[in-house]
C-alpha cells in the first residue's frame, strides 16, 4: 500500500530542514514517527533525523520526554550509519591497497561516489561497494577473489564478492549493453570518459569519477532503476547534491550527451521533484535542464511519486523462466514508465529485450 500524503509531506519537510530550507512547520509526535518510518523505507532516515534536529519550531507540540526519546533514536540511527560507512571504508582501503600494489586504477561508483557530494558524506546511506575499470576487469576480479569470498551470480554486467563482510560488485559493463541499439553508444561514451579520466590520475588505486561522468551515469542509473524496478527519495537527494556541487561542468557537452542518450527527460523529472519537494534552487541547475523540467507533465510526476512510495515492489534476481515471465508481467503493469521515459511502446520494449538477450547469448 502507498503512504498517505500527510506522511510524505512531513518527510519532505524534515528533509528540507536538513538541507537548510526551514519551513517553520510544526509536527505531532505521530507525524514524526510516521515520517521516520517512511524515511527508513526510502533510505534517508539519517537525513530525516537531521532535519528534526535542525527544526526550531517543529517540535513545539512534542513533550520533552518524547523529544528526548526521538533524539536517542536519531543518535542510534546516525551511529549505525556512521559505523556502516566506517566498515565500508575499511573494505575500500583493503581493496585500494591491493590495487595500488598491482599498479591498477579503478573508479568507485554509485553510493560511495555520490556520497562525496553531500555536505556530510556519512549521512548518505548505502551498503555495498561498486567499482569499475574499462581495462582491468579481469585483474580486479582476481584480486577480489583472493582477498574476499566469491559469489556465483546470474548477472552478465558484474561479478560479486564479499570483502570484510561488505558486498563488492566489480563491473564489466555500466549499462544494459545487450540492448545494443539503445545503450551501447552510452556504454562506449562512459567507458571512454572513464579511461581518459583515469589516465589523468597520478595516484593508483580507487578514485572517484569526474562530474560529467557522475551526472550522465546517475541519470542512466536512475532511469534504469525506475523502469526496471523503482526509485526512492535517496535518488532525489543524490541529484540535489550533484547539482549543488557541479557548477563547473561544461553545459554544452552535458546537454549534447544527455540529448544523444535520451536522458534529458529523466533530468527534467528529478529536477522537477527536487525543486518542488526538496526546495532546490533552480539557479543551481543548468538552464537547459530547467527547461526540460518545465516540460514534464504533472500527471507523470504524480505517477512516479506514487510508484516511489509504493511498498509492493518485487525483486526478480534470477534468469529462470518463472522470473522472466514475472518481469514481463511487471513491465506490462508499468508500461507507462516504458512509454513515457524510454519513449518506446511496451511491445517494442519487450521485443528489444528478448531479442537482444538471445543475440547476446549467440555471440
Amino acid at each position: 500500500m502507498s503512504s498517505n500524503l500527510d506522511e510524505r509531506n512531513t518527510l519532505y519537510s524534515l528533509i528540507r530542514n536538513s538541507l537548510g530550507t526551514l519551513d517553520g512547520d510544526t509536527y505531532t509526535l505521530a507525524q514524526i514517527h510516521n515520517a521516520m518510518s517512511l524515511g527508513r523505507q526510502q533510505g534517508v532516515s539519517s537525513i530525516v533525523y537531521d532535519g528534526l534536529r535542525k527544526s526550531k519550531e517543529g517540535c513545539s507540540n512534542i513533550s520533552p520526554n518524547d523529544l528526548s526519546s526521538l533524539k536517542i533514536k536519531w543518535l542510534m540511527d546516525l551511529g549505525q550509519a556512521i559505523n556502516s560507512h566506517q566498515i565500508i571504508h575499511q573494505a575500500e582501503v583493503l581493496i585500494n591497497n591491493r590495487l595500488k600494489k598491482d599498479g591498477i586504477k579503478a573508479l568507485v561508483l554509485k553510493g560511495s561516489a555520490f556520497a562525496i557530494y553531500y555536505d556530510v558524506p556519512e549521512i548518505r546511506q548505502f551498503g555495498d561497494i561498486d567499482i569499475y575499470s574499462p581495462t582491468e576487469f579481469g585483474a580486479i576480479d582476481a584480486i577480489l577473489k583472493e582477498i574476499g569470498e566469491n559469489h556465483e551470480l546470474e548477472c552478465y554486467r558484474h561479478t560479486q564478492c564479499t570483502v570484510n563482510g561488505i558486498t563488492v560488485e566489480n563491473h564489466i559493463y555500466l549499462t544494459d549493453v545487450r540492448w545494443k541499439k539503445k545503450w551501447m553508444p552510452l556504454e562506449k561514451f562512459l567507458s571512454k570518459e572513464a579511461a581518459e579520466y583515469l589516465e589523468t590520475k597520478q595516484e593508483l588505486g580507487l578514485c572517484y569519477p569526474d562530474k560529467l561522468f557522475s551526472i550522465v551515469f546517475f541519470l542512466y542509473h536512475t532511469l534504469a532503476h525506475l523502469v526496471y524496478e523503482h526509485i526512492n527519495v535517496r535518488f532525489l537527494l543524490d541529484w540535489y547534491y550533484l547539482m549543488k556541487k557541479s557548477s563547473n561542468v561544461d553545459e554544452v557537452v552535458l546537454r549534447e550527451k544527455l540529448a544523444e542518450f535520451g536522458l534529458l527527460r529523466m533530468a527534467g523529472v528529478v529536477t522537477y521533484m527536487c525543486v518542488e519537494r526538496l526546495g532546490m534552487i533552480s539557479g543551481s541547475v543548468p538552464s537547459f535542464i530547467m527547461e526540460e523540467s518545465d516540460k514534464v507533465p504533472s500527471a507523470l510526476i504524480k505517477r512516479i511519486e506514487d510508484d516511489m512510495f509504493d511498498t509492493n515492489h518485487d525483486g526478480f534476481t534470477t534468469s529462470s523462466l518463472n522470473d522472466r515471465v514475472k518481469r514481463i508481467q511487471k513491465y506490462y503493469q508499468n508500461k507507462w514508465k516504458i512509454e513515457q521515459l524510454l519513449g518506446v511502446s511496451y511491445l517494442q520494449f519487450i521485443w528489444e529485450k528478448v531479442s537482444s538477450i538471445y543475440k547476446w547469448k549467440g555471440e
